[in-house]
């Protein structure tokens, strides 16, 4: 079976500033994705006005972890009329959302994941860590973000 999904990433490094949320907003636009996965938003708070202003228009749905102070923050949105959530869990430093796309129909469960520079508080991202819950109850898995802790370099050091 073929799937179309359209889903963006990005790192964005801050998403408090008006010129990173309409850069951000300005790719929505020219992309038109079903899923967007933002990573560092570096935000303590996001509403469903500033999801909507990225998005352009009411047929979004989001859900987010807050920033650690001013490093980390996730959020992921989704394109109502093309996706369908059910559940969203934030862990550390992951924001997992399981739903189905409604044209296919097939279920999903995506894993944005931020990981931080700060090896001392980094858990290895990978498939035990993250599957080991019964949350999950989709087929497909998807993973978006930041997977590699940036000091890690080498396999011995995990």
């Amino acid at each position: 079976m073929f799937i179309v999904m359209k889903l963006l990433s990005w790192n964005v490094r801050g998403l408090g500033g008006a010129v990173k949320k309409r850069e951000v907003s300005h790719l929505v636009r020219e992309k038109k994705p079903f899923i967007l996965c933002i990573q560092e938003t570096k935000l303590q708070v996001l509403d469903a006005f500033d999801c909507r202003s990225i998005w352009g228009d009411d047929k979004v749905d989001f859900s987010y972890q807050r920033s650690a102070g001013a490093s980390g923050g996730l959020v992921t949105l989704w394109d109502l009329s093309e996706v369908e959530v059910w559940s969203s869990a934030s862990l550390d430093h992951v924001l997992a959302v399981t739903g189905r796309f409604l044209k296919s129909g097939e279920q999903f469960t995506m894993f944005n994941v931020y990981a931080p520079c700060d090896t001392s508080v980094n858990k290895p991202f990978g498939l035990p860590y993250l599957l080991g819950s019964k949350l999950w109850r989709a087929k497909m898995f998807v993973f978006v973000g930041i997977l590699m802790p940036s000091g890690v370099r080498q396999k011995e050091e995990v």
